[in-house]
């Protein structure tokens, strides 16, 4: 590996099922991603889908500065089943001056540790995965379905009732920094621009930091 990385890119540490999912998924997305794993066969087997990857142990603060895993924005721990293994590897990506290290755990107290030591965020794919079925089976389904990654969150939203006019219109009244990265009505579009007819009923995935995201969360309280 040479020279620097630009902003965006990721680190993935851990190549087991959601690793590998995650990592495949920024990819299609369009992001550079350099995996890690230290077991050479999980490696080998990922080698055609994963464009860049390296064998090494992540937790050795020496051998991951050599190969520059400073200059990635974010850096994803994703060895969940391993708690020891995890703080080290949080640990050392911390004293690199990552940005941004977001780590899966396996458990509410796994996740409360690696908050602890400094963890930016900690995604729980197991229970979520779980709780998702859980809302399927019984038709309990949430009223905010979200996706959180780093300091930005991602939600399905509808627009107050009777509204009817363009996306800009509705956005005025929300903070500037919502965006709107799909609307699902009579069609699906992607990165709607401002001028798109959206009514009441159309659902719509919105991003942005947690504290501009409450507020839609606020104003659906109010509306129960």
């Amino acid at each position: 590996m040479a020279g620097k990385r630009v902003k965006n890119d990721f680190v993935i540490i851990g190549l087991d099922s959601f690793g590998e999912n995650l990592a495949l998924s920024l990819q299609e997305l369009g992001y550079q991603v350099l995996g890690i794993d230290r077991n050479r066969e999980v490696v080998q087997r990922l080698s055609d889908n994963i464009r860049e990857l390296a064998i090494l142990d992540a937790g050795d603060y020496e051998t991951m500065a050599s190969i520059g895993v400073d200059a990635f924005e974010v850096a994803v721990v994703a060895v969940g089943g391993n708690i020891a293994q995890s703080v080290l590897i949080t640990l050392a990506l911390k004293e690199l001056g990552i940005k941004r290290v977001v780590c899966e755990a396996q458990s509410e107290r796994d996740r409360r540790v690696l908050l602890r030591i400094g963890a930016d965020d900690v995604v729980t794919p197991d229970i979520e995965s779980a709780r998702a079925i859980a809302y399927q089976l019984t038709s309990h389904m949430p009223q905010f379905t979200h996706f959180r990654f780093g300091n930005q969150v991602a939600i399905k939203w509808r627009p107050p009732y009777p509204y009817q006019g363009t996306l800009g219109e509705l956005m005025a009244g929300y903070p500037a920094d919502l965006s709107i990265l799909l609307m699902a009505g009579r069609d699906v579009i992607y990165n709607p621009p401002p001028e798109t007819p959206v009514a009441h009923n159309d659902e719509l995935l919105v991003a942005g930091p947690e504290e501009a995201i409450g507020v839609l969360r606020e104003e659906n309280r109010r509306r129960d």
